[in-house]
Formats: C-alpha cells, sequence, structure tokens
C-alpha cells in the first residue's frame, strides 16, 4: 500500500505537470483553468482519503480477528494486562500509525499542487489548511472505531468486506440526498441522510473538501452546486459532528465490552 501511494504521488504530479504546461502553451482557456484547478484538487483529495481508507480498513480489520483465530491472543492475555488495555492499545497504536500516514498524503498533495501553481492550493490560507487537516484525520480515525469493533465480532475477512461496504455506502448516502435536494423529494433526502448516519464518513470528507476549496469564484460554485465528485447534500450542522463523536465512542467502548466477555482461555 506503501507503494501504491508513492506511485499515487507520482501519477498525479505527472498530470499536474502536463496541466501546468498546456496552461503555459496557452492550450487552456482561461476560463476553463479555474475549474480545473477545482476539478483536480477534488480529485486529488478524494481519490487519496479513499486510499488511506482502505490502508485503514485492511490493517483494522484483522488486527484483534487474526489473533483470535490463531491462538495468538492467548499468548498475550496470559501475561499481567487487562483486556481493556489490550484493545485500547490496538486502537491507540493504529490510530498514530494512520494519522501519521495520511497527514504525509495530505501534506504532500497540498505540496505538489503548490509546485505546480494549482490555483486552489497557493492561495489557501492556514486556517483552512489545518481545519481541513483534522477532518481529513478524522475519516480514517472514525473508520478505525467501527472497524475495530467489527475485528472483535467477525472473522478478518468478512469483517473487511463488511467495513468497505459500509464505507462505500456514506457515498452512496451522499449521492442520494443530492439527488433528493436537486428534485426536491424530501424522501429520497432523508434515505440519504439515514445512510449518512449509518456511514458518516463521506459527510467527513465532503466537509473537509467544502473548507478546503474556495466557496468564492465561479468554479467553486459550480462543482459546490454539483456536489462534487462524489455527490454531497447540503453542509452538516455541528449536531451532525457531535452524533460523530457519539458515534465512535460508541463503538470503541462496545468493542472493549464485546472483548471482555469472549472466553479465550
Amino acid at each position: 500500500m506503501g507503494i501504491i501511494t508513492l506511485l499515487y504521488l507520482i501519477l498525479w504530479s505527472i498530470l499536474l505537470n502536463h496541466f501546468q504546461n498546456s496552461i503555459l502553451a496557452g492550450e487552456v482557456e482561461e476560463n476553463f483553468r479555474s475549474i480545473a484547478s477545482v476539478l483536480f484538487t477534488q480529485m486529488g483529495l478524494q481519490f487519496s482519503s479513499m486510499l488511506i481508507s482502505l490502508i485503514t480498513i485492511m490493517l483494522s480489520a484483522g488486527i484483534i480477528a487474526s489473533e483470535l483465530d490463531t491462538g495468538m491472543i492467548q499468548a498475550i492475555i496470559s501475561r499481567p494486562i487487562r483486556r481493556m488495555d489490550y484493545v485500547l492499545g490496538k486502537f491507540v497504536g493504529l490510530c498514530i500509525f494512520i494519522v501519521v500516514t495520511a497527514s504525509i498524503l495530505f501534506f504532500a498533495l497540498l505540496a505538489i499542487g503548490a509546485i505546480f501553481l494549482l490555483e486552489t492550493i497557493i492561495f489557501l490560507a492556514l486556517p483552512q489548511i489545518l481545519l481541513s487537516w483534522l477532518l481529513y484525520l478524522l475519516v480514517p480515525i472514525s473508520l478505525i472505531c467501527l472497524t475495530i469493533y467489527g475485528s472483535v465480532s467477525l472473522k478478518t475477512v468478512p469483517c473487511g468486506l463488511l467495513m468497505i461496504a459500509i464505507y462505500i455506502l456514506g457515498s452512496i448516502g451522499g449521492m442520494v440526498e443530492m439527488i433528493g435536494g436537486l428534485i426536491n423529494n424530501a424522501a429520497v433526502s432523508s434515505a440519504g441522510i439515514f445512510l449518512g448516519l449509518v456511514s458518516p464518513f463521506h459527510i467527513i470528507y465532503s466537509t473537509a473538501e467544502r473548507i478546503l476549496i474556495p466557496a468564492t469564484g465561479l468554479a467553486g460554485e459550480m462543482m459546490r452546486g454539483a456536489g462534487g465528485l462524489a455527490g454531497s447534500g447540503r453542509h452538516p450542522s455541528i449536531w451532525m459532528f457531535v452524533y460523530i463523536g457519539f458515534y465512535c465512542l460508541f463503538f470503541v467502548i462496545f468493542a472493549v465490552r464485546k472483548f471482555e466477555k469472549i472466553d479465550i482461555i
């Protein structure tokens, strides 16, 4: 996955290099330049977030389930360590690794965009960058909270497949809510909101994207009205993020409680 991440950064650099050369050669119209910059920024952020989410699921799906399957857990639990400490240790360690990995990827994307003078990157303010970075990190962290509960409850492969399905469900919910808003249908919008409550990861990402991409200008407004590359509904309220906090806390607590009830020895 590290090699894939590096290849992604290289390919994105090549793409931006060709785009910049086209601008210098006069092959790109002035009106299209801003829209293309927004598209490139959205593409870079969205696929990087998907990549980090995939890495997160791959690492956390078997973080406990694999040791339960192989029996390695018996050698660990037989030591003077509480089961709660075991689960929380796995959780915190994985969070630290993912935060470092996601941060490197996020700032590498911004650095590459700045090197190639991408309009949506070079005019960013520091508060925009910091807030969008924190929300960018919240996506994999919330995924860890859900997946570690799945790792306690399921075997590695079923847990991984289920987590991927739930993650994709969030993107579907964003598109459904966007379509409901466009056709002014409350029932469709409500269905999208419900899917977003089950899988809030796309809501977190779309908020980070809204903050990072300038709200002013024709290009930003056009792409924002279109819901971005993957679709999104209305801007979430603060209460949605309060819900996400309880969502994460709920699954971590129940992962600990579930693990304490497992008959290991």
